[in-house]
């Protein structure tokens, strides 16, 4: 598997994240609205070929303040580094080089094992 890892335009195409986002919180998801909330947000895609795989959405202010609306993984590519690679990159984009996130339950040693 070769994960290609994409930042701006290319990296999160409405349709596809949506597709992502139902593998891992199974509910329905507006067109238009995604499409809005990804306009707001410095992402990053993970795709294998034509799929979608991973992503990272930042809110940033850009300047003072940055954090990490949310990482996902599809479940079948989890545990490969996809994840680190996207928190990774995402450091590597944010304004600032300062970057605030959280954990959901359950993922609290991901998030510490990232530094």
């Amino acid at each position: 598997m070769a994960v290609e890892y994409r930042t701006g335009d290319a990296a999160l195409k409405t349709d596809a994240f949506a597709q992502l986002a139902r593998r891992i919180w199974p509910r329905e998801y507006d067109a238009g609205r995604t499409g809005a909330a990804l306009d707001k947000t410095i992402n990053i895609g993970a795709w294998d070929g034509d799929r979608l795989v991973g992503s990272v959405r930042v809110l940033s202010d850009g300047y003072f303040f940055s954090m990490v609306a949310e990482v996902m993984v599809d479940p079948e590519y989890r545990r490969q580094g996809i994840g680190r690679e996207l928190l990774r990159r995402a450091l590597d984009v944010t304004p600032g080089g300062t970057l605030y996130l959280g954990a959901q339950p359950g993922q609290e040693r991901f998030v510490e094992s990232v530094g």
